[in-house]
C-alpha cells in the first residue's frame, strides 16, 4: 500500500540532497574562510568596521547659535562627502564639558579617504579654537570584531546541548529507542542544513545566528513531537500494513502542521524585524535577522517533514533485525541447554 507522499521510499534521494548542501556548505565555508577569513559572511555586531572619533570641549564656532554638536555634525558630514565618503551609523556621547560623535564606516572604507576627511575636520576644529585644541580632535581606527568564543555563540551551545539531550531522553521515555535517536538526528541534521544554507548563501551573519540556531532546534524537537505522536497513536490501528506505512501514513498527516508551524515562526520573526527596520539607522542589520529566520524555516520543513520519516523508517527496520537476530541466538542458547 501506498500514501500520497510515500517518503519511505525516497530516503536515498534525500540523504543525497542533504550530502549535497552540507559538502557544498563546508566547501564554500573553508574556501571563504581561506581567502578572507571568514567561513560566514559576518555583519552586523559580529563584522569589523572602521570609525571616526570626535571629541570636543566647549568650543565658540564663530559666535553661531546652533547647538555646537549639530554644527560639529554638520562639519564631520561635509567632511566625509567632501572625500567621497558616508556614514555608516553614529553615535552620540556624553555632552558634559562637550561632547564626542563616534561614526563607523563598514571595513572596507579607504584610509586614505578617511585620513582626508579627519585632517579637515580638525582644521576646522583648529579654525575655532585658534590652534589651542588639545582637547579637541578627530580620529580614525579600525575595529577588528572578535566573534571567535562570544558569549552569545557560547550559551547558544549549551542551549542546543541540553535541548537535544532532553529531547533524546523524552522521546526514549515516552516512545521507543529508534524514535529517540531519529529525534537526535533531527536536530542535528536541521542545525547543519541550518549552518551550510548560510555559509552558502552569504547572507550577513549577526550574533542573531545564535538565536536562530536554538530556534531551528526547538521547532525541530516540537515537529518531531507532531510526527512519532501521530506515529504511535496509528502503530496499533496499521499493525498488518507495514512499518513503511505506518511512518508515510503518519507524515503525510503531520506534513501540513510541520510546514504551517515553522512558517509562522519565520513569518513573525520577518514581521518584528520589519517593523524594526524601520525605525533602524542601519536596516540591512536588520534584515539579515530576516534572511536567518526565513532560512531556519526552510530547514525545520525539509528536516522534519521530509527527511527524519524517510530516513526513520529506515531506523525501524535495523533496529529489527537487531532485534530479531539476538532474540534467535538467544534462544538458541536456551535449546543448547
Amino acid at each position: 500500500m501506498k500514501t500520497k507522499l510515500n517518503l519511505s521510499s525516497k530516503i536515498h534521494l534525500f540523504i543525497i540532497i542533504t550530502s549535497i548542501i552540507v559538502a557544498i556548505g563546508i566547501a564554500v565555508g573553508v574556501i571563504c574562510h581561506s581567502v578572507a577569513g571568514k567561513y560566514f559572511n559576518y555583519g552586523g555586531d559580529f563584522a569589523s568596521y572602521k570609525s571616526v572619533t570626535v571629541t570636543y570641549a566647549d568650543i565658540d564656532f564663530s559666535g553661531k547659535k546652533d547647538d555646537p554638536e549639530v554644527v560639529m555634525d554638520n562639519i564631520c558630514e561635509n567632511a566625509f562627502k567632501d572625500a567621497g565618503i558616508s556614514s555608516y551609523t553614529k553615535e552620540y556621547g556624553d555632552k558634559s564639558g562637550g561632547g564626542s560623535i563616534t561614526y563607523k564606516f563598514v571595513d572596507s572604507t579607504d584610509g586614505a579617504k578617511l585620513d582626508k576627511a579627519v585632517e579637515a575636520i580638525n582644521g576646522k576644529i583648529d579654525e575655532a579654537l585658534d590652534g589651542d585644541s588639545m582637547f579637541s580632535n578627530a580620529s580614525w581606527q579600525t575595529v577588528e570584531a572578535v566573534y571567535e568564543g562570544s558569549k552569545a555563540l557560547l550559551r547558544a551551545g549549551i542551549a542546543i546541548a541540553v535541548v537535544a539531550v532532553f529531547h533524546f531522553l523524552y522521546f526514549l521515555i515516552r516512545y521507543r529507542l529508534t524514535m529517540a535517536f531519529a529525534a537526535l538526528l533531527a536536530d542535528a541534521h536541521n542545525l547543519a542544513l541550518y549552518l551550510s544554507l548560510l555559509a552558502i548563501t552569504r547572507v550577513p551573519v549577526t550574533s542573531a545566528i545564535a538565536t536562530f540556531a536554538v530556534v531551528t532546534v526547538l521547532i525541530s524537537v516540537i515537529g518531531t513531537c507532531f510526527l512519532f505522536d501521530k506515529m504511535r497513536k496509528k502503530i496499533k490501528s496499521a499493525e498488518k500494513k507495514g512499518e513503511e506505512f505506518k511512518v508515510d501514513d503518519a507524515a503525510d498527516a503531520t506534513f501540513l502542521l510541520n510546514v504551517i508551524f515553522p512558517a509562522s515562526i519565520a513569518a513573525v520573526a520577518v514581521v518584528v524585524f520589519v517593523l524594526m527596520s524601520i525605525s533602524s539607522l542601519s536596516p540591512l542589520a536588520i534584515m539579515a535577522p530576516v534572511f536567518m529566520a526565513l532560512i531556519s524555516c526552510v530547514s525545520c520543513i525539509y528536516g522534519t517533514a521530509m527527511f527524519v520519516p524517510a530516513v526513520y523508517s529506515r531506523f525501524k527496520q535495523i533496529g529489527d533485525n537487531y532485534k530479531a537476530t539476538h532474540t534467535r541466538k538467544a534462544k538458541s542458547k536456551k535449546t543448547d541447554k
